[in-house]
């Protein structure tokens, strides 16, 4: 692919977006942002300078906006395209018109030279090493990894659970191996249980 912004070598572009659906109702979207370049920091040492590099990185709302708000501090007299308002419920209008606005907001940056080679952005897209090949392995599993974290910092309910959980895993034992070992399991579950959760 030919490079558009030559004179900053970064072509940035949000051509479609995924619904991840998380347990019960939770759930995000992530904007695929498409990169294409030829700046050293994302070239491993087999690149040619005039190499072409071009990958995909996946981001969150949270994180886009996160980006724009430390753009717009750092390069003040820089006057980026508007973010998408920030809506409790998102319907599928408004993933579609955000896209379009992260499009209209990536282009303006790629084309900026200041913004294209600003310490945010790169590490935005993921070249928080040195080593460009470190970046690549990086790349999605650490979003992921974020992602769990946060998930779990959101799951308030997460210590109740386990025990639940347990008893419905001895249940399924109860049925698979008959019902003589059914009082051995009543002890197992007061055990697990002391607070008599379960029961009440």
């Amino acid at each position: 692919r030919q490079i558009q912004n030559t004179h900053t070598g970064l072509d940035l572009l949000v051509p479609e977006y995924q619904e991840i659906h998380g347990k019960m109702m939770s759930g995000h979207v992530e904007y695929h942002i498409v990169v294409v370049t030829r700046l050293a920091a994302f070239k491993s040492a087999k690149h040619k300078p005039e190499d072409v590099v071009q990958f995909m990185v996946s981001k969150k709302y949270s994180e886009i906006e996160e980006l724009y708000h430390r753009l717009a501090a750092r390069y003040p007299q820089v006057s980026l395209p508007l973010l998408p308002r920030k809506v409790l419920f998102v319907g599928e209008s408004d993933i579609s018109e955000r896209r379009a606005m992260f499009n209209d907001i990536m282009k303006f940056i790629s084309k900026d030279e200041d913004l294209a080679t600003s310490p945010e952005l790169l590490e935005f897209l993921g070249t928080k090493s040195s080593s460009a090949v470190d970046f690549k392995s990086k790349n999605v599993p650490d979003d992921r990894k974020k992602e769990d974290e946060e998930n779990d910092a959101l799951d308030f309910f997460k210590e109740e659970k386990t025990p639940d959980l347990i008893s419905q895993l001895l249940s399924v034992e109860n049925v698979k191996k008959g019902e003589e070992k059914e009082e051995g399991d009543e002890e197992e579950e007061e055990i697990l249980d002391p607070l008599g959760i379960i029961r009440y």
